[in-house]
């Protein structure tokens, strides 16, 4: 008798548990349901929040196409390395991020793939609160799901600032090198791919030494990803750079 009474309640605790788990489960579907359509038209909205941005800053919009593969290269190699076939978010770079953030007590580092970036830029603030982190991921993904990689990566490099009062990969190449983006080189791609995660530190005009520095980074990214070796990161990273404006070319 009392193996059966302890029986019965292993049942009901068994029992109590899983309520709790599909009470949980439902009430977290519900939440990424009304997320979802809270979100849905905004998200659909990027391109023109995008295009927005070059509109108001009388920057030119450059389809795909039209960008250096140099630049494509170097920009994924270092800022989001598995972009072609993650969902919009890097578990392997948020377990990194939550590492740092855990051991700091602060929300210091973003683990940021390009697809949240771009989220970040046209839908969020910059505040680094879990509420805008959770934000970032969910529409991330979904922004992944409503978009091909080739339309995501547009958008991105239209929209990200580049320093200079530079805002995309047209306007940039133009006002630091004097050519369009489809004409950058190696060298000078690397260095503009490396600005995006402080653009105004790294601003070349003002800051060639942290420019040059954080373009070594680039090129050793560009290394671990088996794009070149280490000879030929060697030989870009020492290639004289030609600004477009004559009064930075002392700084080479």
């Amino acid at each position: 008798m009392p193996m059966m009474r302890t029986s019965s309640h292993t049942v009901q605790h068994c029992g109590r548990k899983w309520h709790g788990l599909m009470v949980g489960f439902g009430l977290v579907t519900l939440g990424l349901g009304i997320f979802y359509t809270a979100n849905w038209q905004a998200l659909q909205q990027l391109p023109t929040l995008a295009r927005e941005i070059d509109v108001q800053h009388h920057a030119p919009w450059t389809p795909l196409d039209q960008v250096s593969p140099n630049f494509i290269r170097a920009l994924i190699a270092t800022e989001d390395r598995s972009f072609y076939r993650n969902w919009g978010i890097s578990f392997q770079g948020m377990a990194r991020a939550a590492w740092v953030d855990l051991h700091t007590g602060q929300f210091t580092q973003g683990g940021s793939t390009l697809t949240q970036q771009l989220i970040r830029d046209l839908l969020l603030s910059t505040a680094k609160t879990i509420t805008r982190k959770v934000s970032g991921i969910l529409l991330s993904v979904m922004a992944t799901i409503l978009y091909t990689k080739t339309q995501l990566l547009t958008m991105y490099v239209n929209e990200v600032y580049l320093g200079d009062h530079a805002y995309g990969i047209g306007q940039a190449s133009i006002q630091y090198f004097g050519v369009p983006p489809r004409q950058l080189t190696l060298p000078e791609a690397s260095l503009l791919a490396g600005l995006p995660q402080a653009p105004s530190l790294y601003d070349p005009l003002v800051h060639y030494h942290l420019a040059k520095d954080r373009q070594r980074q680039v090129l050793d990214s560009m290394v671990q990803d088996g794009q070149i070796s280490l000879q030929q990161a060697h030989q870009i990273f020492e290639a004289p750079l030609h600004f477009a404006n004559a009064v930075h070319q002392s700084l080479r």
